[in-house]
């Protein structure tokens, strides 16, 4: 049977040793980890400058995160230039926010916000720079140059890094978050959580009802993906609660994710637990 912990008629403190506990024994990404998952995959993103071009953030046009956590970005023209002529640092805030990308109440699911400077590639840098915009966007218009560019190249380097999601909200050293890598499942969690909600629904409470977790009449949807577990919503007329099941060890990609899972519904089930 699952360990069963339910986390949303918890308090905080009855979850903090908990949730400490799982972190001792690694079953959940770490911060770092996880800022750098959203750096990468959150579905929106707005750039804030303090002091510079106008009162109003700025969505980037594409994006993309280099091996060492900094960020690329296609941004305005204008924006661009001042980069570019400015005599000091120019200071950012990109804002990430990250959606459970099925139907659940309380859809959002993470905020990330990465803090730092500005800067704009030049010579083979820029056309480098491009192509990995173009490649992230899936436009090959990214990779023309100079003025029929669809907009400005510029790189934030991260100074401060603060995650806030299901996990609770952290801050990361730059130093930790450029060592990390992004979750290996990411780029699949969107596709797979939704083939889950429209095809397994009947696994999805079976699990539930192990932990206790769920009521007659109830809805259950799954709501995050990793390498360690998966994470379920209940939701009844009164109360909404998350439970989460761990895999037995973490997967490195979609084939072994598979295997995870369908041990997870076919198996004995995997521990479970509810840290938010």
């Amino acid at each position: 049977m699952p360990r069963t912990t339910d986390a949303a008629d918890a308090t905080p403190e009855a979850t903090a040793g908990e949730c400490a506990r799982q972190r001792s024994r690694g079953s959940h990404p770490d911060a770092a980890s996880r800022a750098r998952t959203l750096a990468a995959y959150a579905a929106s993103a707005l750039v804030e400058l303090p002091g510079h071009i106008g009162d109003e953030p700025v969505v980037p046009a594409a994006r993309s995160v280099e091996s060492d956590g900094s960020i690329l970005m296609l941004v305005p023209p204008e924006i661009g230039a001042a980069v570019l002529t400015s005599r000091d640092d120019v200071a950012a805030v990109l804002h990430l926010v990250d959606v459970a990308p099925v139907a659940v109440p309380q859809r959002v699911r993470a905020h990330c916000w990465v803090a730092g400077w500005l800067s704009t590639p030049s010579g083979s840098g820029l056309g480098r720079a491009a192509a990995r915009l173009a490649a992230a966007a899936h436009d090959p218009a990214l990779l023309t140059s100079g003025a029929a560019r669809s907009g400005a190249v510029v790189r934030l380097e991260p100074g401060e890094v603060l995650v806030d999601d299901l996990w609770g909200a952290e801050h990361v050293e730059p130093d930790e978050y450029g060592a990390a890598t992004a979750d290996p499942v990411a780029a699949h969690e969107a596709e797979l959580l939704q083939h889950l909600a429209a095809a397994h629904g009947a696994e999805l409470h079976r699990l539930c009802r192990l932990t206790g977790a769920v009521a007659k009449g109830d809805r259950v949807a799954p709501v995050a993906l990793d390498r360690f577990g998966l994470r379920l919503r209940c939701t009844g007329p009164t109360r909404t609660r998350d439970v989460r099941f761990e895999f037995t060890s973490p997967v490195n990609g979609p084939a072994a994710l598979g295997e995870a899972l369908r041990s997870l519904f076919h198996g004995p089930g995997g521990s479970e637990s509810a840290c938010a």
